[in-house]
């Protein structure tokens, strides 16, 4: 039985994203507990409760979330700085307006560490998104930017985090935090925040895939 369950694990992998999903799930089941529940969890859990649908729309929060409402306006490129990178899917995840990762209580895997302000979406054929959400608070000990989380899934299966959503008008986003991008992958993700438009900051994001 173990040279069975290795040998699938191996056909799997070869088959790019449905790796993550099904390696996850399996050993869940051998175990009898939830591997995504964890605040170490594998970015694989990120995307295992995502809609089986997604549009390149992502939205966080509702409309009577407390915070600032912001927009972000977001492109993915390929290597080349040039090529659209259409078909990838996107997770995000946050803070409240005060700083916590608040739980609605429904949540599973992942989210039940990550809170209840997270969503998905997928690039077009442009390789553009949208996520509509509220700014984030800074964590209580105030050591860091507020910022969005993200991670993506490409295509091919392949996944990553990128560096966080921050912001430009943090005092916390200074020279040496710019300098030293925490993934070191990407753009930096400075976000300039516009002046409120009917109550709704927009920001535009352009990250080139190393």
């Amino acid at each position: 039985m173990k040279m069975i369950l290795v040998i699938f694990s191996f056909f799997i992998f070869a088959c790019g994203n449905t790796y993550k999903k099904t390696e996850i799930n399996s050993q869940s089941q051998i175990s009898g507990k939830d591997t995504c529940d964890s605040p170490d969890a594998d970015i694989g859990c990120n995307f295992r409760n995502a809609p089986s649908e997604l549009t390149e729309v992502m939205t966080i929060c509702g409309d009577s979330e407390p915070g600032q409402k912001i927009r972000i306006d977001g492109q993915i490129l390929k290597s080349d700085g040039v090529t659209p990178y259409s078909g990838i899917i996107i997770y995000a995840y946050q803070t409240d307006s005060t700083g916590h990762y608040s739980k609605s209580g429904n949540e599973s895997g992942a989210q039940k560490w990550q809170g209840r302000l997270h969503g998905w979406c997928k690039t077009d054929s442009e390789g553009k998104y949208v996520i509509n959400t509220i700014r984030p608070g800074r964590y209580p000990s105030n050591e860091y930017p507020a910022h969005i989380h993200w991670a993506i899934m490409e295509p091919d299966g392949k996944m990553q985090y990128l560096n966080d959503f921050v912001f430009s008008d943090d005092s916390l986003v200074t020279k040496e935090y710019v300098s030293n991008p925490y993934y070191k992958t990407g753009d930096i993700g400075v976000l300039t925040l516009s002046e409120p438009v009917n109550g709704i900051m927009t920001a535009l994001r352009i990250t080139v895939l190393k």
